[in-house]
């Protein structure tokens, strides 16, 4: 036959290959075979061939089929059953059917597969294509934790942006929207810690934290202790040291809020342990903590408990090579000391531990701690000013103006300083944030919560007035205006830190801090008007003293004390006598059976000068409570160590005994008080005792006389009262 029938070609094959509408495919072996056959091909009719067909309404009974012999190369699958391996038969392309001389077809000519017919024929296994995988990229999984703690920190540094700390309660734009999210801060922490479930050191921080915000911005006291308690146990379960530590130490000052004994017997089981451990890093840390502790206590058996803290530290320091931590003890010793001085001893030791702590102060590495530098001319001066000398205090206000000047530009802003420390013997590796932190070099340092740069430089205006507050009025009221320059500075600052919402770490102590050195440096301003007798001008004075203390409540009690002792001192300067009278005799100010070391060495000068106020009122014979004047009088004699230390309550003090003495003292005697009196108050260059011992002088000794030396003494007295602007000696 010719090879063609009725529009259908029979295979043919060549090299192995088989041709289909798709193009040559190699079919070398049987895994080919099963992966190229049709999939429409199910069983084929013993001895015929898949071939082409032209139409789809073909039916095999219409047509005849002719046969061909097969090519060698090709088996059917008859053919091929006794090797057991079923043979691919391709079907030839168009143009290899051409070129062997059969009719082709257009390429594009459908070409169906009959209908199968049943017969016993070798089945041909058909392998289906695999559907396409689709890959579609999940998003992850959104990690809550993370997410809530994040939203924490932003609702806590939006708190302190809505409502800025260093500003005054009235330039609060909206306290309630400042509670509001620090409430809603705290709640994204609280729900971290109860509902998921967090690594241990994950776990650890987010407890410090949530503590941290509870004690500084709260009250919740007993919740606080509570998460700090959990998180300590935490730590001890997995050795995260390093944040034991971390909360050992803020739970010492969250207990002392509530109980101080308390908080200072935990501290002294804290030390011993890690003293055990020989964490030299931590063991300053917490004797460090114990001394400010104890600083806000007024007790002598805890002021004795300070100088062994740190003479503990200065010991530890001294071995392990610490110098930083060396100077920082020895500083903060004469600070106490001085605090602590009622006597002449106590400033003897103050400048005793300011002598080594400025020996240290040579080394280039100490050197470069500006607030060391700068607390240490800061503790000098007011040695000074202690002691009543006013040329030293001169020259040391200098010498401290001048550190502040040159250490402003590498001063650390953000309100802590860094202390250096050679131990390498620590818990563990320290974290970024915590009280004892390692930098990108590896050393190791105890972070202080610190003064900013604006309060220091505040206390400096403070400070410097009061160094020549003797020579305000032959000066140009020179210490009067370094004050009002120091109030118009604190007010810049607050508004500066307003407007930029400045954030920082306690916001409470911040702007209890700012109010009460704005009511000193007005409470400083109403003495100086006081001195110089300007009686409108202080009470206009103190009224603002009295607005800007109702401001913070929480201010310290030696603030309220000097407040009250004022008011007495403006009604007896206007002529008030009874109302000052009633302020002078108040049991805060009573000196009756009471010891020195029941008062601190403020409020005792206090209590002193308003005993002398109450004798000088009563001293008239008609006065009501006249009879009362040798009972004061004795009050005075336990506590003349604290009188002799200080040269202007020397001076006065003779002057009350000259003048004011039950029965009157002898001419000798009342010479001898005068004499005193007037040496003193030369040494402590106080122009207006100086004037008051003159004046009496005069009246005493030149009363009715006509002379030269009677009219050197009268003019002495006036030529000082008018110097000192003191209308009332001045007449």
């Amino acid at each position: 036959m010719d090879g063609t029938m009725n529009g259908m070609a029979y295979p043919y094959a060549k090299d192995g290959q088989r041709y289909n509408n798709r193009g040559p495919t190699d079919i070398q072996n049987h895994q080919s075979y099963h992966g190229l056959v049709n999939h429409q091909t199910s069983y084929l009719p013993a001895g015929h061939l898949p071939g082409n067909y032209g139409h789809s309404s073909y039916t095999p009974s219409s047509h005849v089929y002719p046969q061909r012999p097969i090519p060698s190369t090709l088996r059917s699958p008859l053919q091929s059953r006794s090797s057991g391996v079923a043979v691919v038969i391709p079907t030839p392309s168009p143009l290899h059917i051409q070129n062997q001389g059969l009719p082709s077809f257009p390429t594009n000519f459908p070409h169906p597969l009959p209908p199968t017919r049943p017969s016993a024929t070798v089945p041909v296994h058909v392998t289906k294509p695999h559907p396409p995988v689709h890959t579609t990229h999940q998003p992850p999984p959104i990690d809550y934790p993370s997410l809530l703690l994040s939203l924490a920190e932003d609702y806590l540094a939006a708190a302190r942006d809505r409502n800025p700390p260093n500003a005054s309660i009235e330039q609060a734009a909206d306290t309630a929207s400042y509670h509001k999210l620090i409430t809603t801060g705290l709640a994204c922490l609280e729900v971290v810690l109860k509902r998921f479930k967090l690594e241990p050191q994950v776990e650890a921080n987010v407890r410090l934290r949530y503590a941290s915000v509870l004690h500084e911005e709260t009250e919740n006291r007993l919740e606080a202790e509570q998460i700090l308690s959990e998180g300590i146990r935490l730590c001890d379960r997995y050795r995260l040291i390093d944040l034991k530590y971390n909360m050992e130490h803020l739970l010492a000052q969250v207990l002392f809020e509530g109980s101080p004994r308390a908080s200072l017997k935990f501290l002294d089981g804290v030390i011993n342990d890690v003293e055990a451990y020989q964490h030299t890093a931590w063991v300053y840390g917490f004797r460090f903590l114990k001394v400010s502790l104890l600083l806000r206590t007024s007790s002598h058996q805890d002021i004795l408990s300070i100088f062994a803290q740190l003479r503990s530290i200065s010991a530890l320091a001294e071995r392990s090579g610490d110098k930083a931590i060396l100077v920082l003890a020895s500083t903060l010793e004469a600070l106490v000391q001085l605090r602590d001085s009622s006597s002449a001893e106590s400033i003897e030791q103050a400048q005793r531990a300011l002598a080594t702590s400025r020996s240290l102060q040579l080394d280039s590495h100490i050197a470069c701690i500006s607030q060391i530098v700068v607390l240490t001319n800061m503790v000098d001066l007011a040695c000074s000013l202690q002691q009543s000398d006013p040329s030293q205090a001169i020259t040391k206000m200098q010498a401290m103006q001048t550190s502040l000047e040159t250490q402003n530009s590498i001063w650390d802003g953000g309100g802590s300083l860094l202390i250096p420390i050679q131990s390498q013997s620590t818990s563990q590796v320290p974290s970024g944030c915590g009280i004892v932190r390692q930098d990108m070099q590896g050393v190791l340092s105890i972070v202080f919560r610190w003064a900013p740069w604006e309060q220091i430089y505040a206390l400096g205006y403070i400070l410097s007035s009061m160094a020549i507050a003797h020579r305000n009025t032959s000066d140009g009221l020179r210490s009067e205006q370094m004050l009002r320059e120091g109030l118009r500075y604190l007010d810049k600052r607050a508004d500066t830190s307003a407007l930029a919402g400045g954030i920082v770490s306690m916001p409470a102590p911040e702007h209890n801090w700012r109010q009460t050195i704005k009511c000193f440096f007005q409470l400083h301003l109403v003495f100086s008007l006081c001195t110089r007798t300007a009686w409108p001008a202080a009470r206009n004075q103190f009224q603002e003293l009295k607005a800007t203390a109702t401001l913070n409540p929480s201010q310290a009690e030696i603030l309220d004390l000097l407040i009250h002792y004022l008011d007495g001192v403006i009604n007896q300067g206007t002529g008030n006598l009874d109302a000052a009278l009633s302020i002078f005799q108040n049991p805060r100010f009573s000196l009756a059976s009471k010891s020195p070391s029941s008062f601190s060495p403020a409020h005792l000068d206090l209590a002193i000068l308003s005993t002398f106020n109450s004798i000088l009122i009563i001293r008239p014979s008609t006065h009501t409570f006249h009879h009362s004047l040798p009972t004061l009088l004795s009050h005075l004699s336990p506590h003349l160590p604290r009188i002799n230390t200080s040269k202007p309550l020397l001076a006065s003090y003779n002057l009350i005994l000259a003048t004011c003495s039950l029965p009157p003292p002898t001419i000798v005697k009342t010479k001898q008080y005068l004499q005193s009196a007037l040496q003193a108050a030369k040494t402590a260059s106080n122009n207006q005792l100086t004037c008051i011992a003159l004046s009496l002088m005069s009246f005493k000794f030149f009363k009715g006389l006509v002379g030269e030396q009677a009219e050197k003494s009268a003019r002495a007295s006036e030529n000082l009262a008018r110097k000192g602007m003191d209308s009332l000696w001045k007449s």
